[in-house]
């Protein structure tokens, strides 16, 4: 056996063990490394102040924390307040409205026809749905989801905890291990640019779409429940977690919320809080405003626009929501663009070949 396939082969046998040891950080570990890639265009800035490497990502480093953990802790802190100070005759009180809406609402005798239903069949469907017993059911079931919930929230907060350290010595040793990744892959100069250029722009546009639309359509929607006297930092908050939900997300929020203030402040509140999510947050500053606030954020962050499809984009972020969970989020297109890096880069070896 020659000596160099001795040492791929021992090189193989411990990368294997080697991922054994580190299996439960992999996913922390890569993600880190694409948030890196993704706010290279921050540290740049950043260089531009401060010097020393060690400062450089403790300063990247607090950054990332403040844009992910202070809304974390906020909603975790909020979360529990709620769930010590629920009232149950307040939900009770809400319930029973509900049911009295519901019904007082008459069906034209047409449709009862066709369903074969009586009014009295409906009005007693209508009590049991909203009986005690069912409500008892519905309360055991929330504080199942509650415990459910916080049990998440917890696995997140100590993934992001993960994330963070890897975050700092992936910027700490970035460079030096850039270096030898570069020296290893036999690859030019030019190519492995290429590679490198295609992730970081295309996560740095994919991070800032993110922050952007949960900051802004957040803060837009914080503003309308503040105007009827809710936790306008608390719903805000949660609306720029839901807004990353793509074609749903922001219906995951305002429809409870509408149909909250109904039940507490009539339904002008509702219809107004319903009209503004639809047509100010939805089509107005999600379709026309958003859009031009990241390409400046991408012209000045990147000094070039982004070159990914942005119905790529938007389905790898999908893809990856559906795979890995949140992170998926910035996984997916990762992935993606890794795969496209790749084809060009291809394309560009085939052309070099035949000429």
């Amino acid at each position: 056996m020659k000596p160099q396939h001795f040492i791929i082969l021992l090189l193989l046998v411990s990368g294997y063990f080697v991922y054994l040891v580190y299996k439960p950080f992999v996913q922390a570990i890569a993600i880190a490394i694409l948030l890196m890639f993704a706010t290279l265009g921050i540290s740049k800035q950043v260089s531009k102040r401060v010097k020393k490497r060690w400062q450089i990502s403790a300063v990247m480093t607090l950054l990332l924390g403040l844009m992910f953990f202070a809304p974390l802790v906020y909603l975790i802190n909020a979360a529990a307040l709620l769930v010590v100070n629920i009232d149950t005759n307040v939900i009770m009180s809400h319930l029973h409205k509900i049911e009295s809406f519901l019904q007082s609402i008459s069906l034209p005798q047409e449709w009862l026809e066709q369903l074969k239903l009586s009014p009295e069949t409906i009005h007693e469907a209508i009590s049991s749905l909203f009986s005690e017993e069912h409500i008892n059911s519905y309360l055991k079931s929330a504080g199942a989801l509650f415990g459910t919930i916080a049990a998440h929230s917890a696995v997140f907060f100590k993934d992001m905890v993960l994330i963070l350290i890897f975050y700092f010595f992936a910027y700490y040793y970035g460079e030096s291990i850039g270096h030898f990744i570069k020296r290893l892959l036999p690859l030019d100069t030019a190519q492995t640019q290429l590679l490198f250029n295609e992730l970081s722009n295309s996560m740095g546009v994919v991070f800032f779409s993110i922050l952007v639309t949960a900051i802004f359509e957040g803060s837009l929607f914080a503003a309308v429940v503040w105007f009827y006297g809710l936790d306008a930092v608390l719903l805000g908050i949660l609306y720029g977690f839901a807004s990353l939900v793509p074609v749903v997300g922001g219906a995951l929020m305002w429809v409870p919320v509408s149909l909250y203030l109904w039940s507490t402040q009539g339904a002008s509140a509702a219809v107004i809080v319903a009209l503004y999510s639809i047509i100010v947050i939805s089509i107005i500053a999600d379709t026309f405003i958003k859009p031009m606030i990241i390409k400046e954020i991408d012209y000045k962050l990147l000094k070039e626009t982004n070159t990914l499809n942005e119905i790529l984009v938007f389905f790898s972020i999908i893809a990856g929501l559906a795979t890995f969970g949140f992170w998926g989020m910035i996984i997916g297109p990762a992935i993606t663009t890794l795969f496209i890096a790749i084809l060009k880069l291809y394309d560009q070896l085939q052309t070099t070949i035949k000429d």
